[in-house]
């Protein structure tokens, strides 16, 4: 239910799907969506409307000519890799250096394996090796760093715990439990520079999460990632643009009533997820969306659905300008991505959460026209723009 009411106010079906599919190499012409499966025509997408488009939208002369002026190139340079490396990495994952101390004192760190155990038998989550715990940092349960207090380096030590009521592992709320500690050494963090990072360091800190063993490694791999994030980010301002341009550009009315029957189940349904929550109406919609007023929030919710329907209405204009077709084995391959990054039971679910499969298909072609227009575009970089 949040789901639905998350896409429902940030962004129409259309706008997130495009998400999914823009800098892909997809076309929209009917060879293409024939070699990729069973082709679903623009005519019968558009049936899932009750209205012609043609009578309520006047697309602008020029929509698949459009320029763009983006505020940055969004080139990953190796400036920008150690900038994050040192920001991000070096700064919350120090090295750690053995020292000649020997006694584990408030305020130390030490580095331990334990084992916690509950009737005698490990439980999840409750076992580790080679923690640098930080004395005094509150990191673990009460009791827990305390006991470590006076320890020799090289002891192992039994601590007799018991988990607070409201933790948030519920098997583990209340339960006693004990964990068996041994204090390997007491270190103290070494903060490094870009250029001192070595091979060790990498592969002791970030071996076993990420499976790193060099820096050439780490680097490659953060690399790739920001340049995934860039694109993205490229990606979305140029959408956001082309948007503007052709709402500016378009003339659209809306169907009489569209929007209010938007409105009316949009409240409906937020009303409903307030209830299934245990909320208020008034309590849901200002810990959700920070409104105190119904009010001022029907307002918003006024406002952000007519932008979507009339966003919506455009590109449903272009797909019949352009007779966008998609394939269904490309639908296929977008609902299974969102039925695994949101967690629905099955693509039942996610047609139900998203108005039906019909509504579905209509918002993955608006995503095809989107994609056109974009692609279309001339893009440039602002002269002055600082990235």
């Amino acid at each position: 239910m949040k789901k639905k009411i998350a896409a429902l106010l940030v962004c129409s079906l259309a706008a997130m799907s495009l998400l999914a599919g823009c800098g892909s190499d997809e076309t929209a012409d009917s060879a293409s969506a024939e070699a990729e499966g069973e082709v679903i025509t623009a005519e019968t997408v558009l049936a899932a409307t009750d209205y012609d488009i043609e009578d309520y939208v006047v697309l602008m002369d020029d929509y698949m000519n459009l320029s763009v002026e983006i505020s940055s190139d969004y080139e990953v340079t190796d400036e920008d890799v150690q900038e994050y490396i040192e920001s991000y990495v070096l700064t919350y994952y120090p090295m750690y250096v053995d020292t000649d101390k020997t006694t584990v004192e408030d305020g130390d760190i030490v580095n331990i394996d334990y084992v916690g155990t509950m009737d005698g038998e490990e439980f999840d989550g409750g076992s580790s090796e080679d923690y640098d715990l930080e004395i005094g940092s509150d990191t673990f349960i009460d009791g827990f760093e305390d006991g470590l207090i006076g320890a020799e380096v090289g002891s192992t030590i039994d601590l007799n715990l018991t988990f607070p009521d409201d933790y948030s592992t519920t098997d583990l709320a209340g339960q006693d439990v004990v964990f068996t500690v041994t204090i390997n050494s007491i270190v103290e963090e070494q903060t490094l520079t870009y250029d001192e990072m070595t091979d060790e360091y990498v592969e002791s800190t970030f071996g076993s999460s990420y499976g790193y063993t060099t820096v050439d490694e780490m680097v490659s791999d953060i690399t790739a990632s920001m340049e995934d994030s860039y694109e993205s980010s490229k990606e979305s301002e140029i959408q956001t643009e082309v948007m503007a341009q052709l709402e500016e550009g378009c003339t659209v009315t809306l169907p009489d009533g569209l929007l209010d029957e938007r409105i009316t189940s949009t409240i409906s349904d937020i009303k409903a997820a307030a209830e299934e929550d245990g909320y208020e109406y008034v309590d849901y919609i200002y810990e959700y969306y920070g409104y105190e007023d119904e009010d001022e929030f029907s307002e918003y919710v006024s406002e952000t659905l007519e932008e979507q329907l009339i966003q919506e209405l455009i590109l449903e204009a272009i797909v019949k300008d352009q007779d966008v077709s998609i394939s269904t084995s490309d639908l296929a391959d977008f609902v299974e991505s969102y039925v695994e990054y949101y967690g629905y039971d099955d693509d039942e679910a996610f047609y139900e959460a998203y108005g039906g499969e019909e509504y579905v298909q209509l918002g993955y072609a608006e995503n095809r026209a989107l994609n056109l227009v974009m692609e279309a575009a001339e893009v440039t970089v602002a002269e002055s723009s600082e990235e």
